[in-house]
Parts: C-alpha cells; structure tokens; sequence
C-alpha cells in the first residue's frame, strides 16, 4: 500500500523538542518568579544585618563620647548574593551612608548647682546653650525588597515606617538623673556593599555638671530624631523615656519652629538635679582622617584646693582649661601672675592632656602675709579675659604648723570646687591608689590613701556606671555593706556603715555592685562620690583593671583619685 511508503516525522525528535521548549518555559517561569523571592528574601536578610550594624555603631558612638576611645564599625550596606550555575542574579546592589546637614541641640534653663565653681556657674545659668550636630542616614538601593531609610543621631537608632517610626535601640539622652548629650560631626558619603566607619571622639564627657533649675521653671533639651518628629513622638522610644518621673512632656515643634518636623523638645522637672554629660564624635569612613577641630578652650577651673604655702617652702595650684562641652582641653597656654613674697612672680604653662596646668613657686623666706596667684586665659582672642577666663587663689603663708585654708577668690571660680582627680603628690589628699574586681565578680575593691588628717567616710553615692564591652549595666551598688542604693541615687548616709580613714594610711573599701548574677566588674568604670565627716568632699574616676595581673599579688590602677573641699 502506498501509506506504506509515505514520509512521516520521527516521534522521537518531536518529544524533545517538546520537552526542551517545556524546560525552557520551566526555567524561565523560575527566573522570573522564583529568583526575584530568593533575592528578596536575601536582600531582607542583609537589610536586617545592616540594622543590627548601625545599633553597633550608635554604641560605638556611645563609647567614644563618654571613654573616649576610638572605635570602627562596618556596615553591611549592600548585598552579596550567592552564585547561581543556571540562574541570574540580578547586579549587586550599593545603599549609602550620608550626614546631613547641622542640626541644632538646645539646652535651655539649666542652671549649675551652688557649690560648682563660679565659671561653671557663669556657663550654665539658665540661658539657652546650642551644639550643632548632624544625623547619619543610611539610604538603602535593593532589587527587590522596599526598605525603609534608617537614621543614627546622639540619641538614638530608629527606622521609619510609612507615619510611623521603629525604634532599634532605646534612646539615650536621659537615664534616671543622668542626661547625656552626644553630638555628631564628620564628612561622608559612601556607598557601596560594605561601608568601613571609624568613630573617633572629638570631646568625650570627662567631666560631669550637675544641673538643676534655680528659678522652679522646666529644663528644656531640644534635639534632631533623624526622622518625623510627630512619628517618633509616638515611638516606644518616647513611651519609655515618658517612664522617667522627671520627665514633664516631650513633644514635635510647631512649622514656623521646625519646618522640616525633625526635632523634639524634652521638658524636664526644673525642680530635680541631673548630671550633665556632653560630648562631641566624628564619623568618617575608616580610611579617611579625622578632620573635625577640637573644640576651643572657653572657662578655666581650680583644680586644687586647701593650698597653704610655709616661708622657705614650695607649693602648688593647679587649675583646669574646659571647653563648651565641660571637657578638659589640652595645649592652651595659661598665664599665672603671683603677687606676693614668692618667685616666680610669673610664668606661662601649657595645659597637658588632662587639661590642667601647674604652677609651682618657692615662698620667700621671710615671707609674710598671704599670697595671690591668678591664672588666666584670653581663650577667644578678644583682647579682654572674661570672668570665666580667669580664677584667682590666696594662699596663705603659715609658720609651718598649717591650719591655713586655700580656697581661691576674685574673678575666677573661687577655688571653691571638689577635685576631681587631683595630683598624687598633693598632701592632704585622699587618693584613689587602685581598683580591683574581687573573686565573687560583682565586687570591687579600692584603696584609698589618706595623706591629710584623720577622717570619716560618712556619706557616698555612685553616679555612672559603664560596663566593660557586652556586660551588663549595674542598677545599683553597696558601699561598705551598706543597703544598695541605685546608680545615679543621691548621697546615701553611711551611719554604721561609714569609713574611719587614719591620718597616713591606706584603707581598702568594697563596693558591691548588683544584679550580682550579671554584673562583672572587669573593665567597668564608675564615678564615685563621697562625702567626709570634715564636711568635705570627694569625687573618683575609677576604671578598674580589665585583666588581673598573672603575679601573685592582685593590684589594679585606678585611674581616679580625689580630693576633699
């Protein structure tokens, strides 16, 4: 039959084109579906590390403004996806890292407590005091996944959602009674898959003001949020700092005051005291150098007191070059003029690294009558030396048998102020000669030296606790096995727990610091105040050892030392 004959296609040939063209579309329908998940699901994943990179880098931030270190932090700001043998990944994308603009931060109605010294209390009389800073913004560019931008200011992380606003860490301007105010500064503009970036402190808060409003009215603070103002109002940001009970309100600023609604005023009981901190960072990327000047020197301090000089005898005064963030500033030239039985009459002394400058002068031997020294500084070259540019001690010249008082008057502080951190060869002292973790690691023993006469230890409290790297913050602390009272608390009266210190010798004191199953004192650092029977004060920076020492005998270095007034 002619069928028989016939040309037909082959079945077999037909089946894998048909199969090859179903392979296709299969692989196609995946390209077009599947993939775009896949890199949606890695892009979410990469934008939740680039998160967790800048709350890292806001307690890098943190860390610098209030130790003094400089730190590096590198933010995943793009995304790496995996290879793909028969698949395309679509192009790598590259988010960014900019500052803007300065903002203003506002303190206004913060007055310095009685018993500052008289320039600080010039400084902080209640008028408004501004710092500029700037918010950093990472801006991410995904493929497939819509993120949110998310901003980094001295107060806190948040992301912003629509009209609402996600806050990534708790905010932190004001802890109980500590009000911490942190300024951004630098250059950048970076983009790409991963982003270096160096924090490095421009000012850090070596010194704290305590604050109050002497009039009764509210403390105002006014800072940037990086975000809608309104939103973050109604964050748990806010919530939570509204749990403080010296907050009075926090609200967004009208139009006319905030055009771009991105600051917001924190109201603050005027009636309460707080410890001011303030600082200043620089964010650059990691290869770049800092280029942000440190702040200029504006008041000096006395930074001894109870000086008394014997004819035929040396002495010293120390005193203190600070700058608008209350912070010590080093290589400022302080000019001394002495008046009196003693050379040298005059000399020009370069502040050190702690600020402070010393002068030394050898008293007359027939000296009588006191002596005065003023130390001043022309700090903002405007040809006049402004009350808070100068401090004046009198001292008086004794038989030797002592009895004399130091305090400095005139138009400077009055030398009338704690020491912090005083010499360690200034007799009369007590001073901190080291801190140690003890075995139970909560607990941490100091030794003071008392190189004055007899005293009692009849009072104390602890300002500021920070712990060493992922420890946990002390809530609150026992001096002596008195009752724990809370970081930040008001001076405690010891009462049978109080400290005997004898004239000429060493006492070791511990402080037990809680929750005891948290805390590990290796590395902390804490401020320590105390009061004396004497009526006389004292104020500590203690860093204790981050590592013990592998000889036999425990030692630690603190780095505080103090001296009553």
């Amino acid at each position: 039959m002619e069928f028989l004959d016939s040309e037909r296609g082959q079945s077999v040939q037909v089946g894998a084109i048909l199969l090859f063209g179903i392979l296709v579309i299969g692989l196609s329908l995946y390209q077009a579906t599947v993939v775009p998940q896949e890199t949606k699901s890695t892009e979410f994943e990469a934008y939740l590390d680039a998160s967790d990179d800048l709350v890292s880098l806001h307690n890098d931030i943190l860390t610098g403004a209030t130790e003094d270190v400089q730190s590096g932090t590198v933010v995943q700001t793009g995304v790496r996806y995996r290879p793909r043998a028969l698949f395309v990944n679509p192009g790598p994308p590259t988010g960014s890292l900019s500052l803007s603009d300065a903002r203003t931060i506002t303190v206004a109605g913060a007055d310095a407590v009685d018993g500052e010294p008289d320039s600080v209390e010039a400084v902080w009389d209640g008028s408004p005091r501004q710092y500029q800073t700037k918010v950093l913004r990472y801006s991410p560019d995904y493929n497939e996944f819509d993120a949110e931008s998310v901003s980094v200011t001295g107060l806190s992380v948040q992301r912003e959602t629509g009209t609402n606003v996600v806050p990534l860490s708790g905010q932190t301007l004001l802890s109980g009674d500590r009000l911490t105010v942190v300024a951004l500064d630098g250059r950048l503009g970076q983009a790409g898959v991963q982003t270096p970036l160096a924090v490095t402190p421009v000012t850090s808060a070596a010194r704290t003001v305590t604050v109050t409003n002497s009039s009764g009215d509210d403390i105002e603070v006014t800072a940037p949020v990086g975000t809608n103002a309104t939103a973050w109002n109604r964050s748990v940001a806010a919530d939570r700092m509204r749990e403080n009970d010296r907050v009075v309100s926090i609200s967004d600023l009208d139009d006319a005051t905030d055009a771009s609604n991105t600051l917001v005023r924190i109201t603050l009981d005027g009636d309460e005291t707080y410890e001011l901190r303030l600082a200043k960072v620089e964010l650059t990327s990691a290869s770049a150098t800092p280029s942000v000047d440190n702040p200029a020197a504006e008041y000096i301090v006395p930074a001894t007191t109870g000086v008394t000089a014997v004819p035929g005898g040396t002495a010293s005064v120390v005193v203190e070059a600070r700058d608008g963030y209350n912070n010590p500033v080093e290589g400022e030239a302080i000019d001394f003029e002495l008046t009196g039985d003693a050379t040298p009459t005059s000399q020009t002394i370069t502040t050190n690294d702690d600020g402070r400058a010393k002068f030394t002068f050898t008293v007359d031997s027939d000296a009588s009558g006191d002596i005065t020294i003023e130390a001043s500084s022309d700090f903002d070259d405007s040809g006049t030396v402004e009350s808070t540019e100068s401090t004046t001690y009198t001292i008086p010249v004794t038989n030797g048998s002592g009895g004399g008082s130091g305090s400095g008057s005139g138009s400077g502080d009055g030398g009338s102020t704690d020491e912090i951190n005083p010499p360690n060869d200034q007799e009369g002292d007590v001073i901190l000669e080291g801190a140690r973790e003890l075995s139970s690691k909560n607990e941490v023993n100091i030794t003071l030296n008392n190189t004055g006469e007899e005293r009692t230890i009849s009072s104390f409290r602890v300002s500021f606790h920070y712990p060493n790297s992922a420890d946990k913050f002390a809530s609150g602390v026992q001096f002596n096995g008195s009752p724990e009272q809370d970081i930040g608390a008001q001076q405690y009266e010891l009462e049978e727990h109080s400290v005997q210190l004898v004239a000429g010798e060493q006492k070791n004191v511990t402080l037990a610091f809680s929750p005891s199953g948290s805390v590990n004192a290796d590395g902390d650092f804490f401020i320590l105040s105390v009061k004396f029977d004497t009526g006389e004060s004292a104020t500590y920076f203690v860093a204790v050892p981050a590592k013990e020492p592998t000889s036999g005998t425990e030692t630690g270095n603190g780095n505080g030392s103090g001296n009553g007034n």
